[in-house]
């Protein structure tokens, strides 16, 4: 019996046992449920994460969600990419899909075509005040809901014009890098087809130490692929496309590549800069004042002070004024790239001015938005070549150079001051341009310090100041100069041309070049002479270019990049005292 009752629990124990199942699986059950609503809701809190994160970029993302939900933001699916253009044949064709059509602009050609005409249309631009042809414009990007009408305002001024290439410059807003960077495609397509891109012209930037292969920053970015269709709207015949995506640059890397990009804007070339200007409001992080009804008014100053440097022309001054605001205009680089191509004889245009706060009445969340445009007699190309100076001028650098490091090694002060040096000369445009320069100090012929500028960050009189100084007391290889010595030293000052990249070191001539040296984030720099002075060939220059650089001698013949450029020199022929 006791074997029995162990064996066949009794009805009492079973029914027990069945509520304890039961009560088992309803928890179990309660919980599938309660997993079940938390995936649920932690999926509806991604989706809101990933909404949040793609407003923040700064590229008008506030409005066009508004208006088309968080696919806006969102590249389409794949096959609706592939119907969007037809790819053009041919091998080695390799086609960048839209990714913003259906969203940020029409995906059917005939309502883009349609929306683009009608824009262009209703467009009113003032009349333009320089002379010459619109070399360059200011364009932005959000979805053409919100800024498609102010655009239209830039690119109605190209309307019917023929153009045989484009530089679209761009901010990168899915990706960060240092430098530039260009697709590894071959055309650009848009719902009205496909663009082909200047692929000689974009390996010229490729040569650049600054360039980056960065597939992946282009596949979804909108601030060059928003300007393509109004482009191919309104420019008459084929052409062109160099899309350059600008990441972090410091200022000797924006004038870098303005240097760059200046002999690629020749007079059948248009410069577009693609950038919104503030965006305000807790979706962008940026809320310098509150919201108020002061606000509308307060974005518009916050926007001139940036309007006023770029009419200015005055790309440090612009960079200097996001520094001291931290106005979030996001192609701020770009358009200071453009400042610094931009020569004299250009004038600028503000074209329109508006803001997505003005088109829904609410600043909770506004983003502005300018086109303007700039005109110039001759093309951007050679602008700013170093064409040489007129003998006045260079006299007056190497009086300047002189005082100064007279002035540093009696002193020990590196205080300057170019008016209590030249007092009344007044300086010419040009020698207050930005400018490369060098100052060489030698003392019975030998070298006794060289510093110098490669790129053109900073007024030329300025960099002959600067230089003079460091070059006297701050080059490495050398002790300080004494009192004593300055009796026996000679000055030397290098006025620079532009950089310029080059892909062949068969462009390279020893003697007549000054050359950059970069590679695995080293840099080494000789000027034209050096190889002349020293009776050096070209592979001799090169390898000891290399061991400047710290690199091992023959470093040079793989991997490195190379950029050439000349000088304008003026020297003492003897010491000379100074009054």
């Amino acid at each position: 019996m006791a074997r029995g009752v162990g064996a066949f629990p009794s009805e009492a124990v079973i029914r027990s046992g069945s509520s304890e199942v039961t009560k088992v699986l309803r928890s179990y059950l309660l919980v599938l449920l309660l997993v079940a609503l938390g995936a649920v809701a932690g999926l509806f809190l991604l989706k809101k994460h990933l909404e949040q994160e793609v407003v923040a970029m700064n590229s008008a993302q506030a409005e066009v969600a508004s208006s088309n939900g968080v696919r806006a933001e969102v590249a389409p699916p794949n096959g609706v990419q592939a119907e969007v253009a037809p790819s053009p044949g041919g091998a080695g064709v390799r086609v960048r899909p839209a990714a913003m059509a259906g969203a940020w602009y029409p995906d059917k050609s005939e309502d883009l075509a349609s929306f683009l005409d009608k824009a262009m249309d209703a467009a009113a631009p003032p009349p333009l005040t320089g002379q010459g042809n619109l070399r360059a414009m200011i364009v932005p990007h959000a979805g053409y809901r919100f800024s498609g009408q102010t655009a239209a305002s830039a690119f109605k001024l190209i309307r019917g014009r023929a153009l045989r290439r484009v530089i679209v410059i761009g901010p990168s807003h899915r990706q960060g890098f240092a430098g530039i960077s260009t697709p590894e495609v071959t055309h650009f397509a848009t719902p009205l087809g496909s663009v082909p891109l200047d692929l000689q012209a974009i390996a010229a930037l490729r040569a650049s130490p600054l360039h980056r292969t960065l597939s992946g920053a282009h596949e979804a970015e909108h601030s060059i692929e928003i300007e393509l269709p109004f482009l191919q709207r309104a420019i008459q015949g084929s052409w062109q496309l160099v899309p350059v995506l600008v990441g972090s640059l410091d200022p000797a890397g924006v004038a870098q590549i303005a240097e760059t990009l200046r002999p690629l804007a020749d007079d059948s070339t248009l410069v577009v800069v693609s950038s919104d200007f503030t965006h305000f409001g807790s979706n962008y992080g940026y809320q310098p004042f509150p919201t108020d009804p002061q606000t509308s008014s307060r974005i518009r100053e916050l926007d001139q002070g940036a309007i006023d440097r770029i009419l200015a022309l005055d790309g440090p001054g612009l960079l200097a004024y996001k520094q001291k605001t931290q106005i979030t205009a996001c192609g701020l680089l770009p358009m200071a790239i453009l400042l610094h191509m931009l020569g004299e004889g250009t004038t600028p245009t503000l074209l329109q001015y508006d803001t997505s706060g003005n088109m829904t009445h609410d600043y909770a969340n506004s983003v502005s938005y300018v086109t303007m445009a700039f005109t110039r007699t001759q093309p951007l190309a050679g602008s700013q070549d170093s064409a040489s100076l007129p003998q006045d001028e260079m006299s007056l650098l190497l009086k300047l150079a002189r005082a100064i490091v007279h002035k540093a090694v009696i002193q020990r002060d590196g205080t300057l001051d170019a008016g209590e040096i030249l007092g009344n000369v007044t300086l010419s445009a040009r020698v207050q341009r930005p400018s490369g320069a060098f100052v060489t100090l030698k003392k019975e012929g030998n070298l006794r310090g060289c510093i110098g500028h490669i790129m053109p960050v900073k007024p030329l009189f300025q960099a002959v100041m600067e230089n003079a100084v460091s070059a006297a007391l701050m080059d490495s290889r050398f002790k300080p100069v004494t009192q004593e010595e300055l009796a026996s030293l000679t000055v030397e000052v290098s006025v620079l041309s532009p950089m310029r990249a080059i892909a062949s070191l068969a462009e390279f001539r020893v003697g007549q070049h000054g050359i950059v040296l970069t590679k695995n984030g080293r840099r080494a720099v000789f000027l034209p002479e050096v190889a002349t002075e020293q009776g050096w060939d070209r592979d001799t220059t090169l390898t000891q270019l290399a061991i400047k650089a710290g690199l091992p001698g023959d470093a040079w013949k793989e991997g490195a990049s190379f950029e050439v450029f000349t000088t304008q020199t003026i020297h003492e022929t003897s010491p000379k005292a100074v009054p």
